[in-house]
């Protein structure tokens, strides 16, 4: 039940938490936020997105590559169906439809610098939400000034906003603070406002759709409670079971999305229990130090071969701090336990107590947990401000703490800019140690700039500091067969095609291959055979691949190819059709397909699939120049001489072929 007004007790002026509204001033103090905040993060604007992440849940995001082609209802239909929309095990559909949206008002092509403005815009709601909080809480102007400054330009904010993948961390942030907000005016109201508590359902709702870490929220509420000095009863129980329904449906939904990505297996470190306690332990620690000390910020945090000694230790100093709550809750200083509390809860989840994924340290996951910490900070340099003698002192200090953060989190930001600055960041903490760096680094100079032998060189570093890792060997015949290809190499290519089958070879004699990377290795070097030739072996391989992994789009494709080197045209077809069950939407093998189709005298089948390649992709010059020639088959000069002027205007030349179909 909300709580009811009453006149302020002596208690209540000395903790500050009387309902005295802010004066007018507040306003000023908010702008003057938000613009050292826009100003840091402008610097991300023009950035581009990384190979971490970025390429699954924007660039391959199946779901987004239906923009522009499907009708937009059923674009957002799958993005919010949780077998259809999670990524990479995470279902935060909420995220991925604002790329959409992004997508569609940028022609149909995904537009990273939108991506970047909307994230920072996203940053500064939430620093206005964090503002808006601190006042209702009765920090007063300067307090919000202070706690809504630390929150926009603290170091460790720079992950979660210019990083476009973290789009889930900004917007899930905004419905989490503006359910507090209405949360507040719940407690203060003087009667049940139901209106207010549908509106923090709607928002509870909006933030889980945005990323699981929102499941907190009625947890945090509880935090807000304390800070109101609510005894606990059996309503304020109940008035939060919906939220936690909610949050426990969302969590539910991510765990089967997690378990069905394989994500829950810890199969990285394979630590127990007890190591696992104190990995939290050090994670908690290590966001204490980090909270004054942001060094080092890093993308990855990869677990060591051994645990060092500190890791064990750290409970130690994970119970005394504890401790000093304790104590300093003992002497009335309710602050420490409400912002110990506030980011406790909200971080509990991600301290890797239960390990997935490669890294046991995230700066992106301080991102909500550390308003707590910034609100006892606020609360104690207003405090001191309010002193006359001491307030000078405070802002200038803290003018200069601003600029230190400001200077600090822009230097942060350049790191983001594309694979090669993030991935060269990660190598200066990583050195020799990890061959991860070395592996992204190539893969975005090889898939990205196209820059072979800067790939080669990360590509071989990485298997000199890890020999064992089928997958960079993978990586590394793939650049040199893709060196192979790309006619750059003249004469060297056969040799470049067999050092890349050497590699896929090596890959494959390493021990406990894994059946997808060795479905993916066998249908490359299946690739390699192929392109000697050598369709018998390439068959081979290509079958074997297939038959591990059936979800390999790359298999049908180049299988196809051996076919079709082989002459047996209608397995080609049949490859093409597997391909074109799991992408629909492809129009180069539409056009491959039509292609092939026509050259066998199938033009109605063949129409078929130019009319898709070009539906899909209507800038595909070579498949009106193949409708044309499927066209002119039939007979039907008249749209055949249609299409043959469209590819002509998009720069193709006829050849011989097509004077004699058309008669000429």
């Amino acid at each position: 039940m909300p709580v009811k007004r009453q006149a302020s007790t002596t208690k209540e002026k000395n903790t500050g938490r009387q309902d005295a509204g802010p004066d007018r001033s507040w306003l000023t103090y908010l702008l003057i936020v938000l613009g050292v905040t826009f100003l840091t993060y402008a610097a991300s604007f023009n950035h581009g997105l990384v190979n971490w992440d970025d390429d699954p849940n924007i660039k391959e995001n199946a779901n987004l590559a239906k923009v522009g082609i499907e009708p937009f209802g059923t674009v957002v239909k799958d993005i919010f169906d949780v077998d259809k929309g999670n990524v990479i095990g995470n279902y935060n559909p909420l995220p991925i439809l604002t790329f959409a949206v992004e997508k569609k008002l940028s022609g149909d092509e995904i537009n990273p610098k939108l991506i970047h403005v909307n994230n920072v815009l996203l940053h500064l709601l939430t620093v206005a939400a964090v503002f808006f909080l601190l006042l209702r809480l009765n920090f007063g102007n300067l307090g919000a000034f202070f706690g809504g400054m630390l929150f926009g330009i603290h170091p460790m904010r720079v992950e979660s906003v210019a990083w476009a993948t973290e789009r889930k961390d900004v917007l899930f942030a905004v419905f989490f603070f503006a359910a507090l907000i209405l949360y507040v005016r719940w407690l203060k109201a003087e009667r049940p406002n139901w209106g207010i508590y549908l509106g923090m359902l709607l928002l509870a709702l909006l933030s889980l759709f945005s990323k699981v870490q929102a499941v907190t929220l009625p947890l945090t509420m509880f935090v807000l409670d304390y800070w109101y000095e609510r005894k606990f009863s059996l309503r304020m129980f109940l008035e939060k079971v919906p939220f936690f329904a909610l949050s426990l449906v969302f969590g539910l939904i991510n765990l089967y999305t997690l378990k069905v990505q394989g994500s829950t297996n810890d199969d990285v470190t394979n630590f127990d229990f007890v190591d696992r306690l104190c990995i939290g332990a050090y994670s908690f620690t290590v966001y204490l130090y980090k909270l004054f000390l942001p060094y080092p910020m890093s993308p990855l945090y990869p677990y060591p071969q051994k645990l060092p000694m500190i890791v064990y230790l750290s409970p130690i100093f994970f119970f005394a701090f504890w401790g000093l709550v304790y104590l300093l809750w003992r002497f009335k200083q309710r602050i420490w336990v409400f912002g110990a509390l506030f980011f406790f809860l909200n971080v509990m989840f991600l301290l890797q107590v239960l390990g997935a994924g490669q890294g046991f340290l995230a700066d992106r996951f301080t991102y909500v947990p550390y308003f707590g910490f910034f609100a006892i900070m606020a609360w104690y340099l207003k405090k001191v401000a309010d002193q006359q003698e001491y307030a000078n002192l405070v802002k200038g200090g803290f003018a200069v703490v601003t600029l230190i953060f400001c200077i600090l989190s822009y230097r942060q930001i350049q790191i983001w800019k594309d694979g090669e600055t993030l991935w060269t960041h990660v190598m200066k903490f990583e050195a020799d140690q990890n061959s991860l760096p070395y592996w992204n680094r190539g893969q975005y100079y090889r898939n990205v700039m196209g820059n072979y032998d800067a790939a080669l060189k990360d590509y071989s570093d990485a298997v000199r500091i890890n020999p064992k890792n089928p997958e960079l060997y993978n990586s590394r015949g793939k650049t040199y067969f893709d060196m192979a290809m790309s006619g750059k190499y003249g004469k060297q290519e056969g040799s470049l095609v067999q050092n890349a089958i050497k590699d896929y070879s090596d890959a494959l004699n390493l021990p406990g291959v894994k059946d997808k990377t060795k479905a993916e290795i066998l249908i490359n070097r299946g690739a390699a055979m192929g392109a000697l030739q050598n369709y018998q072996q390439a068959i081979i391989d290509l079958t074997e691949g297939i038959k591990l992994d059936p979800t390999n789009k790359n298999g049908y494709f180049n299988r196809s190819i051996a076919y079709f080197g082989s002459q047996m045209y209608d397995k080609a077809l049949g490859d093409y059709q597997e391909y074109l069950k799991l992408d629909p939407y492809n129009a180069n093998i539409w056009y491959e397909s039509g292609m092939l189709l026509r050259s066998m005298n199938r033009s109605d089948e063949a129409l078929t699939a130019l009319n898709n390649a070009i539906k899909y992709n209507p800038k595909l010059a070579v498949a009106y120049l193949e409708r044309a020639r499927a066209n002119a088959q039939k007979g039907n000069k008249q749209a055949a001489g249609q299409d043959y002027q469209r590819a002509q205007g998009m720069g193709i030349k006829l050849n011989e072929l097509d004077q004699r179909l058309m008669g000429q």
